[in-house]
């Protein structure tokens, strides 16, 4: 919850106030705690490689990203991850089986492409993604989420949003018949159905028909740019073949996320991030919405604390003064070395006590009684 809210809220279940600076510190102090546990976990699991121990049998991941702003008034992306188990569900009000994710859980940084590649790593191994019988990955086209399946998971199924694919049809349709007509309805309507029920080389065909009633170098960039997008990643449309698998074409989970993970607390109205506290905080909502929080804050605890004293035992070291340990030996050569000299004559008393001069300010009345 917003630092502001979160004061109130203490307020009414401890009775007790607390300086939002204050809170901000202590939540920002716990999350870098909590962040580099986390890679201290990753460094480790690359160390050891040990085993997981989840056995599912159906996982799915998927990546995306969001923007949220900075305190520069720039914007940077937020990535995160959803990996879950899915099966198919009966739904008897349109009478076919529905595919579905349950137990999901979430890692979102601010990290580059490499970075957050590897530092996911630790949730990947909580949900035992190498035990998996079968692993799919839904996501856009971007570059760097095609780098992140090759990095986790090579030999995942891999499909292309459904949605995503249909952006792109949408536009090279709405370019040609024009936005919001019943011609483009009807057009979008029947390329819609024969996407997601007959096997995409029908909808290749026509598009490669569509460019040629493109009327303007717009039109025909918008179509041209589709086919091949489109046609590159032939393999990875291919959603009848998906469904009859029983696998999700829809990447709804991940991009669910970040309205669960990062929108619903970083992205409120008003609401700017310094560059330094984006992660922190990340690290600390991913334990919230993941379930782990009983589980994974006294863990952070114990590691904060550890590393302060850490922290103090080494600045002690440095501050300690170079050269050979004292010995008793030592003092005593040093000692006898000294001459002795005499003490300091003790200053004589005043016989009279002390009184102010006549010009005093004390008694012209200038300093108070």
């Amino acid at each position: 919850m917003p630092f502001k809210q979160a004061v109130e809220e203490v307020w009414l279940n401890q009775h007790s106030y607390v300086e939002e600076s204050t809170l901000r510190r202590i939540v920002y102090i716990h999350g870098e705690a909590a962040e580099a546990l986390e890679r201290t976990e990753v460094e480790r699991l690359e160390r050891e490689a040990p085993s997981a121990k989840a056995t599912p049998r159906r996982l799915f991941a998927s990546a995306d990203g969001a923007l949220i702003q900075l305190t520069t008034g720039e914007w940077t992306e937020v990535k995160t991850m959803a990996v879950g188990e899915f099966a198919g569900i009966w739904n008897a009000k349109k009478g076919r089986i529905q595919v579905k994710g349950k137990e999901i859980s979430y890692f979102s940084r601010s990290y580059r492409a490499r970075e957050f590649e590897r530092y996911a790593l630790a949730e990947l191994q909580r949900r035992g993604i190498d035990n998996a019988e079968q692993v799919v990955t839904i996501n856009d086209g971007a570059e760097w989420i095609q780098s992140f399946a090759d990095y986790h998971f090579p030999k995942a199924v891999r499909i292309l949003d459904f949605s995503h694919a249909l952006d792109y049809i949408s536009k090279a349709g709405q370019s040609v018949w024009g936005e919001g007509t019943k011609r483009f309805k009807q057009w979008y309507r029947h390329m819609r159905h024969q996407l997601k029920h007959h096997p995409p080389q029908r909808t290749l065909a026509d598009l490669a028909l569509l460019s040629r009633k493109a009327k303007t170098d717009e039109a025909l960039a918008a179509v041209d740019n589709a086919l091949r997008y489109l046609s590159k990643r032939l393999e990875l449309i291919d959603y009848p073949h998906f469904q009859e698998q029983g696998l999700p074409i829809g990447s709804g989970s991940v991009e669910s996320s970040h309205k669960v993970v990062v929108q619903s607390r970083m992205k409120r109205g008003g609401m700017r991030w310094a560059e330094a506290h984006i992660d922190p905080l990340l690290a600390l909502r991913n334990l919230v919405v993941n379930g782990r929080w009983v589980e994974g804050w006294p863990q952070i605890v114990a590691f904060h604390w550890r590393r302060r004293r850490q922290k103090t035992i080494e600045l002690a070291r440095r501050q300690r003064p170079s050269g050979p340990p004292i010995t008793f030996d030592a003092e005593n050569v040093a000692s006898s070395s000294v001459k002795e000299s005499k003490p300091a004559p003790k200053p004589k008393k005043s016989k009279h006590p002390y009184r102010p001069a006549p010009d005093h300010p004390w008694r012209r009345g200038i300093w108070p009684s």
